[in-house]
């Protein structure tokens, strides 16, 4: 009987960490909010860059300001903005789902590997843009994006998710980074596939799957 008790102590533990990790960073509505966010920057850049948001679609057309440093301020504010939007609504919509679950949402050993996995990856792919910075290849700059984007999703996905379509988010973000670097001229097309669209995908997705069953 002892025996029998230990076992369903330990199950309870397992199901209630597996339980934790499903909800302590994961929020299908967040998705949805994250693409939003991500539209209204590419647009924002984009009207910056070419006065018109037709680039976000493949249209091809010429820049109306110059790659100069005065552009790049305007655009790094504009990422930096949707970066900081995009964040604290995964962290706030997170914290109140695992409220709303009854967990304790901490700042513990796994949540600061997981930020640690994620902010490595991004800074990184900060330093890396700043290559094309300096060698006027602006266009290079939504590839190098989207591919330590999905190296970042990847690396925390171990760690936070158990649902597999969250890795499979980072291995799609990597494909369309390479591409964009690949066709560099329809960059901002791909910022909006990669950010945009495969949010909306996923946020939908996880909305209708996930929150569902549980």
């Amino acid at each position: 009987m002892k025996e029998q008790e230990i076992r369903d102590t330990l199950s309870d533990i397992r199901n209630m960490m597996e339980r934790s990790q499903k909800v302590l960073f994961l929020e299908g509505t967040a998705g949805i909010v994250v693409a939003v966010w991500a539209l209204l920057g590419a647009v924002a850049v984009s009207l910056v860059l070419y006065g018109t948001v037709s680039p976000l679609w493949g249209a091809t057309v010429n820049p109306i300001r110059q790659p100069d440093w005065d552009t790049f301020l305007i655009v790094a504010i504009i990422c930096a903005a949707v970066f900081c939007a995009a964040f604290m609504t995964v962290w706030l919509m997170s914290k109140h789902r695992a409220s709303r679950e009854g967990l304790d949402f901490s700042f513990d050993a796994g949540t600061r590997r997981l930020l640690g996995n994620f902010f490595t990856a991004m800074v990184t792919g900060g330093l890396a843009c700043l290559t094309p910075i300096f060698n006027s290849l602006w266009n290079l700059i939504p590839g190098f994006m989207l591919v330590f984007y999905g190296l970042a999703v990847v690396l925390i996905s171990p760690i936070a998710f158990k649902i597999s379509i969250t890795k499979y988010l980072g291995y799609a973000e990597i494909v369309i980074g390479v591409a964009a670097l690949a066709f560099s001229s329809f960059g901002m097309m791909f910022w909006t596939i990669g950010f945009c669209i495969l949010h909306l995908i996923w946020g939908i997705w996880f909305k209708i799957w996930f929150d569902h069953k549980h």
